[in-house]
């Protein structure tokens, strides 16, 4: 049997271009093209089967899978594997598709005693060469002696969900279906169940007929957009040194644990970092049997934590060291806050703070750089 219908202009440029035309025999035609790419691809996709007796009812679509339109085409409905001798039972007229449209067919045929397997092949003559050919064919297994379809499984899909709050439901399915809606409708049902909290949770969705089921896995991403609330200063009090020895305090001796907006601690020597330490007295200020130490502040590689003097100026009421620092939670939303150390004056006087005179860190205020005497030491 030949094929003869009209040709787009596209059609006939690629006969053309093969030196002439040719009559197709009727047949399958499941190699693979040769030719360099072409932008053209048809599948087959949603094949079913519902049956009475020897007379069944396919059921499916014929896709375009390419972007762009594609003339009509003939798909081949087979009794047995058209690779290996299959018997054409029907075929079915596919008209012009758009890019991407999908194209449903209903055929009624009747099947060979002993049919195993029905196969639907789309451009079954082979006019188009496709850039996948491997695609263009699909199958739905029968049960014993050609009768009644067996249950098709349903097919699971996934697809990765992000949402914005403390807790959340969230669904992963991406269009899962049942084939032949044999013999229950779908259910779905995914593990963990949900809500889901703050971070990134590994879900599996399992989808069932009733008789079998299919699964597929994705993830969930929950995020929190608000910033994390600052703990409360610890107003720690450093005993004042008359030697003026180094203390260290780390911040979490400076400040209480900050929240993110869900209300989830925060640890500051794991979310936190010190931006810069300011101090109210001036480095050279004299005190203690020492009078003059110089380098008040040291902070840490890590920004974690600081040597401070625990020293307070002669003349002075107190100490306050000023801790500016920052903390993230673990979506990189940041706050910044402040907390303090108080060293006492010699006669056990705590200062509330006379402003920034002296400052190590990122950021420090202009003129809080080192005293005059320690510059010139």
């Amino acid at each position: 049997m030949s094929l003869l219908r009209p040709l787009s202009l596209f059609a006939a440029l690629l006969t053309l271009a093969g030196c002439g035309t040719e009559a197709h025999d009727e047949g399958p035609a499941l190699g693979q093209s040769e030719a360099a790419l072409t932008g053209i691809d048809l599948g087959v996709s949603e094949l079913g089967v519902t049956c009475e007796g020897q007379v069944l009812t396919v059921t499916g679509a014929i896709r375009n899978e390419a972007p762009t339109g594609i003339d009509p085409s003939i798909a081949g409905i087979y009794a047995g594997d058209p690779a290996q001798g299959g018997t054409l039972l029907a075929t079915v007229n596919v008209p012009w598709l758009v890019g991407k449209e999908r194209y449903p067919f209903q055929a009624v045929v009747e099947v060979p005693e002993g049919t195993q397997k029905l196969f639907v092949v789309a451009d079954n003559f082979g006019f188009y060469p496709e850039d996948d050919e491997l695609n263009n064919t699909a199958s739905v297994t029968l049960a014993s002696g050609g009768g009644c379809v067996v249950n098709q499984p349903p097919v699971a899909l996934c697809k990765n969900v992000t949402v914005s709050a403390c807790a959340a439901q969230a669904s992963i399915n991406n269009g899962s279906y049942d084939v032949d809606l044999f013999p229950q409708a779908l259910s779905l049902s995914q593990s963990p169940a949900g809500p889901y909290a703050v971070g990134v949770t590994p879900v599996t969705l399992t989808v069932s007929d009733g008789m079998e089921s299919s699964t597929c896995s994705a993830s969930v991403t929950v995020t929190n957009p608000t910033a994390p609330v600052a703990g409360a200063s610890k107003d720690l009090v450093l005993p004042f040194s008359t030697g003026a020895e180094y203390k260290q305090v780390t911040l979490a001796d400076c400040a209480q644990p900050a929240t993110d907006s869900c209300g989830v601690p925060l640890d500051l020597q794991q979310s936190g970092s010190i931006v810069r330490i300011v101090s109210d007295e001036a480095e050279d200020a004299l005190s203690g049997l020492r009078l003059l130490a110089c380098r008040d502040i040291k902070l840490s590689a890590d920004r974690k934590s600081a040597q401070l003097r625990a020293e307070s100026g002669l003349l002075g009421n107190g100490r306050v060291y000023t801790m500016v620092y920052e903390v993230k939670d673990a979506f990189g939303n940041a706050t910044t806050s402040t907390c303090k150390v108080k060293v006492p004056s010699l006669q056990g006087i705590l200062s509330v703070g006379l402003g920034p005179v002296y400052c190590q860190g990122t950021a420090c205020p202009a003129g809080t750089g080192s005293g005059l005497l320690c510059s010139l030491l």
